[in-house]
């Protein structure tokens, strides 16, 4: 396996060799020579000083920088099986791969993680929140993996592995969640609920009981505020008027600092993917004084508003989006 795995960043060094002499550049012997003999950490410094030298070729050595910190890390945990010094060096390669790394970087990339998820599932937890994070990771890690390298089978069979083995458990939690709940407990549960029956409908796609039992309980949590986001929404009311759904939404600030609200930045999303846009007109026209506005909304205070959606009756809709800082703040539908 060691030899595969040398032989591979062998031919990987060699193809960023010849791409290098094609465009007049040094081809760093001394910084590919470390590399080649697994001495990362002079690799790293011998590639920095290559690629100030000779910024034209700044994004092939960005892949080398990425690739030895990487598996500088993996070779850290070899030794210690510390999974720090591996997650470490791998988030500071993270910061070096170009917006457009080469299919070559891609392919070594993608085994990387695979091995990187591979390391969290053999790391003991030191609690059932580490536990559960740790799985967390490892799937994340996977899933990018496969992006990278669709045709990596290593990360198809780990993934396949960890769906399989972890189904019934997030099954089991959430039906334990949704039970407290519907005892008179605190209604977070519902929340924790909706979270591992997701889990377990994305585990088995196609199992009905998880399906089931994840829509019933978003009939529960869709007027729920979730303190464990930043920015939690909540759907008190909706209703329907024609090709239009109305919403009696409240929006929450749960970030230390003040959140600007952009009501250009909703949006509902089917389960096809497609996306739906707000009728401005219609909320200017019949709920001008109770239409969400654009505002400020401080530490722990809330909004209230009226958003109206166009969205034909045959649709079924998947969720509410927020699109805030890059990614998507999501509140499912039943």
């Amino acid at each position: 396996m060691k030899l595969l795995k040398t032989f591979s960043r062998i031919l990987l060094l060699f193809a960023w060799a010849i791409a290098l002499v094609s465009c007049g550049g040094d081809t760093s012997a001394d910084a590919d020579k470390a590399f080649q003999s697994a001495n990362y950490n002079l690799a790293v410094k011998h590639f920095l000083e290559a690629r100030n030298d000779d910024p034209a070729n700044k994004s092939m050595y960005d892949e080398k920088i990425a690739l030895s910190y990487m598996l500088r890390g993996e070779q850290l945990f070899e030794r210690s099986k510390n999974i720090k010094s591996f997650s470490g060096n791998f988030e500071k390669g993270l910061e070096y791969i170009p917006e457009n790394p080469s299919a070559d970087f891609q392919k070594e990339y993608s085994k990387i993680l695979t091995r990187l998820a591979s390391a969290y599932s053999e790391t003991k937890p030191d609690n059932e929140i580490q536990k559960e994070e740790f799985l967390n990771k490892a799937i994340t890690y996977l899933e990018d993996a496969l992006v990278n390298d669709d045709t990596n089978p290593e990360a198809d069979a780990a993934l396949t592995k960890i769906k399989s083995d972890n189904f019934q458990k997030m099954l089991d939690k959430g039906k334990n969640f949704f039970s407290k709940a519907g005892k008179g407990g605190n209604e977070d549960f519902f929340i924790s609920a909706e979270y591992y029956f997701r889990r377990a409908a994305y585990f088995d796609i196609h199992n009905k009981e998880a399906l089931n039992l994840l829509s019933k309980t978003r009939e529960k949590t869709l007027s729920l505020l979730d303190n464990r986001e930043d920015f939690a929404m909540a759907i008190a009311d909706l209703s329907r008027q024609a090709n239009d759904i109305i919403l009696d939404l409240r929006v929450k600030n749960y970030a230390t600092k003040p959140v600007a609200v952009d009501i250009k930045n909703f949006e509902i999303v089917d389960v096809d993917g497609k996306s739906y846009p707000l009728n401005q007109a219609m909320m200017d026209s019949k709920f001008a004084k109770n239409e969400m506005k654009n505002q400020t909304i401080d530490e722990l205070k809330f909004a209230d508003g009226i958003l109206v959606f166009s969205v034909p009756k045959n649709i079924k809709i998947e969720y509410l989006g927020y699109n805030r800082d890059h990614e998507v703040v999501k509140k499912y539908f039943p």
